[in-house]
């Protein structure tokens, strides 16, 4: 599936969204959390019908290309046998010519989350949790219409596929809140961090975790994440078949205002996430430890956008697992939240 590649900030504004490439407004600094790019909503909503296709936006900017199997190539059994032929000559000058080099993958150049911020983000307290509940932060998931079969992950669970990528500022603030609330359902283990990209316009070094070279272990729910590049815009990973499937699927209308964008999340092919719930310009100039310093305030704007988010999508996991484990899914603000979910 051919995607654009933007990695230019798009925000929303009233009646629409800015030109592709062109940044958008800032939202204003007492606003949490704005429309898909921002929401115009801070206040969640109890709905239970499907959603009309203007679905409200969130903080969403960012398209990613997708890298197409090999076999799928125009040349893959034509001329390009030619081609492999010549590269694997060429492999073995350069494996006899030239000495090993340090590989720029994320895995070598993200180092391990140091272990008092994965303390803090995995281990948010019950009462700041509860006080801040909603934290002024909209429903975000998107119930999904019809019947679809369930999306369960290699161990049967419910699945939550996430795709994103290291350079996007907008997944890297919806990281934050997805490590809080998977890690109330399991345990991350090897969790790096990173940053977004440099560039000035796509609210650059925004400080955050990636799932590339994580791993994830729950009794209740599979993860599958993607990272599709890196924040220098070098390929990562592939998603299969099946999860392109999901993302033409569902990452465009009426689940989503723009069309292949990233983040994107799929819960068990019942409720649909698009764009981040936290303002990524809430994160600008703080490092890792500041931001996990902030989950113990409960007055503290980022600690209300990334735990408010969290918890909205930990109502929805609720909802998918039949409400397992209890000691999660019947702590406050949970039930509550999950009763203003929309129906899937």
């Amino acid at each position: 599936m051919a995607r654009l590649s933007k990695r230019r900030r798009e925000e929303t504004t009233s009646g629409g969204t800015t030109p592709a490439g062109r940044p958008g407004p800032a939202p204003k600094p007492a606003t949490p959390r704005a429309s898909t790019t921002p929401r115009a909503s801070t206040t969640p909503r109890a709905s239970t019908p499907p959603r009309a296709s203007t679905t409200p936006s969130r903080y969403r900017a960012q398209r990613v290309t997708l890298a197409r199997p090999w076999w799928q190539s125009p040349w893959a059994w034509g001329g390009g046998l030619t081609v492999v032929v010549v590269a694997v000559v060429v492999v073995f000058i350069v494996l006899g010519s030239s000495s090993p080099s340090k590989s720029t993958s994320s895995s070598s150049s993200n180092q391990l989350a140091p272990a008092s911020v994965l303390a803090a983000v995995t281990g948010v307290s019950p009462s700041v949790s509860s006080t801040i509940a909603a934290g002024g932060v909209a429903d975000p998931l998107e119930p999904v219409t019809g019947s679809p079969a369930a999306l369960t992950g290699p161990n049967g669970s419910p699945e939550l596929f996430y795709l994103g990528a290291e350079y996007c500022p907008y997944c890297a603030a919806e990281r934050w809140s997805v490590v809080i609330a998977l890690s109330r359902f399991g345990t991350f283990s090897n969790l790096h961090i990173t940053m977004s990209d440099s560039n000035p316009d796509d609210i650059p070094n925004t400080h955050t975790f990636t799932f590339y070279g994580s791993s994830y272990s729950s009794q209740y729910l599979d993860f599958a994440p993607i990272e599709s590049e890196d924040r220098s815009g070098n390929p990562l990973q592939t998603p299969t078949a099946a999860e392109e499937n999901l993302v033409t699927t569902y990452d465009t209308s009426p689940y989503s205002s723009q069309t292949g964008g990233i983040p994107f999340q799929d819960l068990a092919n019942s409720y649909i996430l698009s764009g981040s719930g936290v303002n990524p310009e809430l994160l600008q100039g703080m490092t890792w430890q500041q931001i996990a310093n902030t989950l113990t305030d409960t007055s503290n704007q980022v600690a209300q956008a990334i735990i408010g988010n969290a918890n909205w999508l930990t109502a929805g996991i609720c909802k998918v697992t039949g409400g397992q484990p209890g000691s999660v899914c019947t702590a406050a603000p949970i039930p509550t939240l999950e009763g203003q979910l929309g129906s899937s």
